[in-house]
């Protein structure tokens, strides 16, 4: 019984949320959602951790970036130690073939 009372309020969570989501245009016009989260944050206090874990956009930005760079690099650095692994491959099938 605890665990179907446990399973609907999960349910009356998530349902509340999605029509907030949808009646307040959560994901229309961005000057909105600033708004609806000050909204949210006095409605349910308990979700202000949550709200305040949220990347801003800038840091976001920042991870990609740094994600895209590190992707290049490593990429490049594949292609300039392409010829020594490959000599290196080479010279080891050789020297099993050789015995």
């Amino acid at each position: 019984m605890a665990s179907l009372i446990k399973l609907a309020t999960k349910l009356a969570i998530v349902g509340g949320a999605t029509v907030l989501v949808v009646n307040h245009e959560v994901f229309g016009a961005n000057k909105y959602t600033q708004q609806i989260i000050n909204e949210v944050r006095t409605k349910l206090p308990d979700t202000a951790e949550a709200f305040d874990q949220i990347p801003t956009k800038q840091e976001l930005n920042n991870s990609l970036v740094e994600s895209w760079n590190s992707g290049v690099q490593k990429t490049f650095k594949w292609i300039a130690d392409a010829p020594t692994h490959t000599s290196q491959l080479v010279s080891s099938v050789s020297d099993k073939i050789k015995g």
